[in-house]
């Protein structure tokens, strides 16, 4: 270089290298700092086996993390997960202070202001007694009865019946799987209406070790459990899905369930 002595031309170099390399990590470091992440609305305290926070590790656990946390969606979004309720989480995705919940477009007030992504699985609830059903469970058979709820939770089959002023079914609310469940075993309520996965992960907790339980030989009702996706996130429902795809023909989705809700049948006996 004309005019510019050698260890000059040196140090000018090494000078430009530096600028250069510190101008490309802190453009990687921008670029890590603003990687989108999922804000996930949990029906607190959550339900297991799908979502629930666990007291041991103190983190959110279930089918729903496994899956976020799978290889297919975990480098691509990081999730936060949001302490919400059923009603409330609607509210918040539509003003976009949430971005995803779990749910079935059956439960919600506005499903047409949403998108949905493919199955997650399949949501089979049943009635749950501490004595054996004789046969099928037919609720016109059951009037003067109470079943135990979950508060806040829409049962679209049992609404009709709630709502009754004579003949009707007694509802009796609960916060969580595990309390409806509780109030079960101490006579509380007649029966119980639970899904058949989260039957399995709380009826056979050692807390109900000296309560028998009987699940209904028919299923009460049968919907799609499903990301609810902001309507404004379509390319985020694309990679949702294409996720799910192999989540589910992999076997993960299954290994998760069996894991997070285990693999016993009812009728769960006593210890």
């Amino acid at each position: 270089m004309q005019g510019v002595s050698v260890p000059i031309f040196h140090f000018l170099s090494k000078v430009l290298c530096s600028f250069l390399c510190l101008a490309t990590f802190q453009s990687f470091a921008n670029s890590q700092v603003q990687v989108p992440s999922i804000r996930f609305a949990v029906n607190t305290p959550g339900s297991p086996p799908y979502l629930y926070y666990d007291e041991n590790s103190k983190r959110y656990q279930g089918i729903v993390v496994d899956f976020f946390n799978s290889e297919e969606m975990s480098n691509q979004f990081p999730v936060v997960y949001l302490d919400s309720n059923r009603a409330r989480s609607e509210d918040l995705l539509t003003s976009s202070s949430v971005d995803v919940f779990l749910s079935s477009p059956n439960w919600l007030s506005k499903p047409n202001e949403f998108l949905f992504s493919e199955e997650l699985i399949a949501h089979n609830s049943y009635i749950y007694s501490t004595t054996n059903f004789e046969g099928p469970f037919v609720l016109e058979e059951n009037v003067s009865s109470s079943i135990c709820t979950r508060y806040g939770f829409v049962y679209p089959v049992l609404t009709e019946y709630f709502d009754r002023e004579e003949n009707n079914i007694g509802r009796v609310d609960s916060s969580s799987q595990f309390t409806m469940t509780m109030m079960l075993s101490r006579g509380r309520c007649d029966f119980a209406i639970l899904n058949e996965h989260n039957a399995r992960s709380v009826m056979f907790n050692e807390t109900f070790c000296s309560t028998a339980f009987y699940q209904s030989p028919n299923v009460i009702s049968q919907v799609s459990l499903v990301f609810v996706i902001r309507s404004d996130l379509t390319s985020l429902k694309d990679k949702i899905d294409i996720a799910l795809k192999h989540f589910v023909e992999s076997g993960q989705r299954q290994l998760s369930l069996e894991r997070h809700s285990g693999v016993n049948q009812f009728p769960k006996v006593k210890c």
